[in-house]
């Protein structure tokens, strides 16, 4: 996997252009103060809401998304996934010029259909491997975030040198980016919103029953699960050092106990699911259906859904202990 850096970029291509970028919430921001810093010009287009004030403060004097789209050379959709076909069809598209470049930070709409550009358009795509916050913080630090980046669509025939500009711009190419497609990024992105994360819920949920059921205070439970914050200190050495390198900061008797007992957890049953979920609903569509039909429906499961969680035995336990680990 080759890794492009600030060396392999430059601002040039967007001097004297205007970046609008449409959306004010966390990439939103993140990317826009980043590119005001690296001396662009940048337009704001966002609805009226606390996104607009928050630009307001932030320094910005911010248009309606239409007028921004019709404004810039540069179009940054950064709206969420489920709104942007819906803004995308009365907001956006109807002011779209020949040879502006459209950028996407998410390649859920463009890699599945949901959404088809102009073909007199740049179409790229710079995903920040990373939550707007730590985009912003990044660049402030002079480390940046690492972004993947891909060329859907080369009208312009400067469509890679225009894509690198913003890399740049938003400061992704002091941490690295990598060449991907609209359709890996998004497949990527879910296979751990439906995979990865559903795995390690659903196993934190089990452990917390079990160790519940066998004796142990629900409140030291969630400290041990991940209330102490000893967990993501492993997530961040495991970044820094690798998965299993990191092991060297527990005792041996935690090595022993991980390594040994890790083997047979996930039976051909887990394992099967895992790779339906990826080849049906992932790789072939399935999850993108049912979205778009949750929806319609006015989103009525994730509300229930979200309403369980809140409301089940492990929210109750961590209102009680994680306030005090808090105060610490």
């Amino acid at each position: 996997m080759k890794i492009y850096t600030d060396e392999d970029a430059s601002l040039d291509y967007l001097k004297g252009k205007t970046v609008s970028v449409l959306g004010y919430g966390n990439q939103g921001q993140a990317q826009a103060l980043n590119l005001r810093d690296s001396g662009i010009d940048v337009l704001i287009g966002n609805r009226s809401d606390l996104y607009l004030e928050k630009a307001i403060e932030d320094g910005f004097d911010p248009l309606t998304i239409s007028e921004a789209s019709k404004a810039g050379d540069y179009l940054l959709i950064l709206t969420s996934d489920e709104s942007q076909p819906i803004i995308w069809d009365q907001q956006i598209a109807p002011y779209i010029e020949e040879r502006n470049t459209l950028v996407w930070a998410s390649g859920y709409n463009i890699g599945y259909g949901l959404i088809k550009a102009p073909l007199f358009t740049d179409v790229v795509l710079v995903a920040p491997r990373m939550t707007g916050n730590n985009v912003r913080s990044l660049f402030e630090r002079k480390k940046g975030a690492m972004a993947q980046i891909a060329v859907e669509q080369d009208f312009s025939g400067e469509a890679w040198n225009r894509m690198m500009a913003i890399s740049k711009g938003i400061g992704v190419t002091m941490g690295g980016v990598f060449e991907s497609s609209f359709r890996e990024e998004a497949e990527l992105d879910l296979f751990a919103e439906q995979v990865i994360w559903p795995g390690l819920v659903a196993w934190f949920e089990e452990c917390f029953k079990i160790g519940v059921d066998e004796g142990f205070p629900a409140e030291l439970m969630i400290l041990e699960l991940y209330g102490s914050g000893e967990a993501s200190e492993i997530f961040r050495l495991m970044s820094e050092k690798g998965f299993y390198k990191q092991m060297q900061n527990h005792s041996t008797t935690s090595q022993y106990g991980t390594l040994s007992r890790s083997k047979n957890l996930f039976g051909k049953e887990i394992k099967e699911l895992i790779r339906e979920r990826l080849v049906t609903d992932i790789k072939g569509g399935a999850f993108v259906k049912e979205w778009v039909e949750e929806q319609s429906s006015g989103s009525k499961l994730l509300a229930e859904l979200k309403k369980e969680v809140l409301n089940n035995n492990m929210s109750k336990a961590e209102e009680l202990i994680l306030p005090m680990m808090n105060e610490k």
